[in-house]
């Protein structure tokens, strides 16, 4: 061990509470772990963990818990309580990293987060299968009682989650059909539309209909981000181009389920607007795609 950091991490991982940088340092010199000709090795620990923590957000190791002491942001993100299955195990890695992203993910997603704050320590050479395989025993095994729900072929979520929620998420997700042991693809509407036959049958389709469109509607899109909301774009007026910020939504209501702030946002952008009560602006591409083919 050798940067300032790493022991701080392990310092923090060995007495399980909160230290000052003093304290950190106290033991790390005891310990022999640290030698230093600097005359403030506490201020320099201080600083190196305060700029991770700045850098890093949500993904560093470290969380300030007062002015001037420190604790480990694996500790905020699961109560003791709340750890269901054997530590270190995939499926307890699986419900924190659920619990912490607060969303379905893929299990790609979730092993890669799970590797990432080393939650697990697989030496296999397909982690993902076994996570994958871990989670779908649950559920087939304790049914109602398992803590995950599957969402389509690889996506899992938690059921104490709103269940408003979880519904969006299935008529989100890639549309498939059993019909008699074939699965046959399911299309939105015919629009037949510059150079698109159907219409969406999620948000993605809304974005990528958008994005066809956007110069007609009078929008210019500048981002996109993986935040809420979605999209910068700039509108003409008659100052000038003025910022909008968008959200993208399959149907305008989902933006109240997904408990999105009216404030941070200003306008909707969805297939269908079926929320009577919205606050915001609301284009409606079904609707705006008829206009235009006249």
């Amino acid at each position: 061990m050798n940067s300032f950091k790493e022991i701080a991490h392990q310092i923090l991982k060995e007495t399980g509470k909160p230290l000052r940088a003093e304290e950190i340092i106290k033991i790390a010199l005891g310990r022999g772990w640290l030698k230093t000709s600097g005359k403030t090795p506490a201020a320099t620990m201080a600083a190196q963990i305060y700029m991770d923590i700045k850098k890093k957000g949500i993904n560093s190791l470290f969380t300030k818990v007062e002015r001037g002491k420190f604790g480990l942001n694996e500790w905020q993100e699961i109560k003791q309580e709340e750890k269901l299955y054997r530590e270190g195990s995939f499926k307890n890695a699986a419900y924190q990293v659920l619990k912490l992203e607060n969303k379905p993910l893929r299990v790609q997603e979730i092993t890669d987060i799970a590797k990432k704050r080393n939650l697990i320590t697989s030496t296999g050479k397909t982690p993902e299968a076994t996570m994958g395989a871990q989670l779908y025993t649950d559920i087939k095994k304790f049914g109602e009682k398992s803590p995950f729900i599957q969402l389509g072929k690889n996506r899992f979520a938690l059921k104490e989650w709103d269940i408003e929620v979880l519904k969006n998420e299935i008529e989100e997700r890639e549309k498939e059909v059993l019909i008699s042991g074939i699965r046959r693809s399911i299309v939105g509407d015919p629009i037949n539309f510059g150079g698109l036959i159907y219409g969406p049958l999620n948000e993605n389709g809304v974005i990528f209909l958008f994005s066809k469109i956007h110069d007609k509607l009078g929008i210019n899109i500048e981002a996109i981000q993986p935040t809420y909301p979605d999209a910068r774009g700039r509108r003409k007026t008659s100052k000038g181009w003025e910022e909008v910020w968008i959200e993208f939504e399959y149907k305008s209501s989902q933006f109240k389920i997904h408990k999105h702030d009216p404030k941070e946002c200003d306008i909707i952008v969805c297939w269908e607007h079926d929320w009577k009560e919205c606050p915001l602006e609301v284009i409606e591409l079904k609707s705006e795609i008829q206009k235009l083919k006249k």
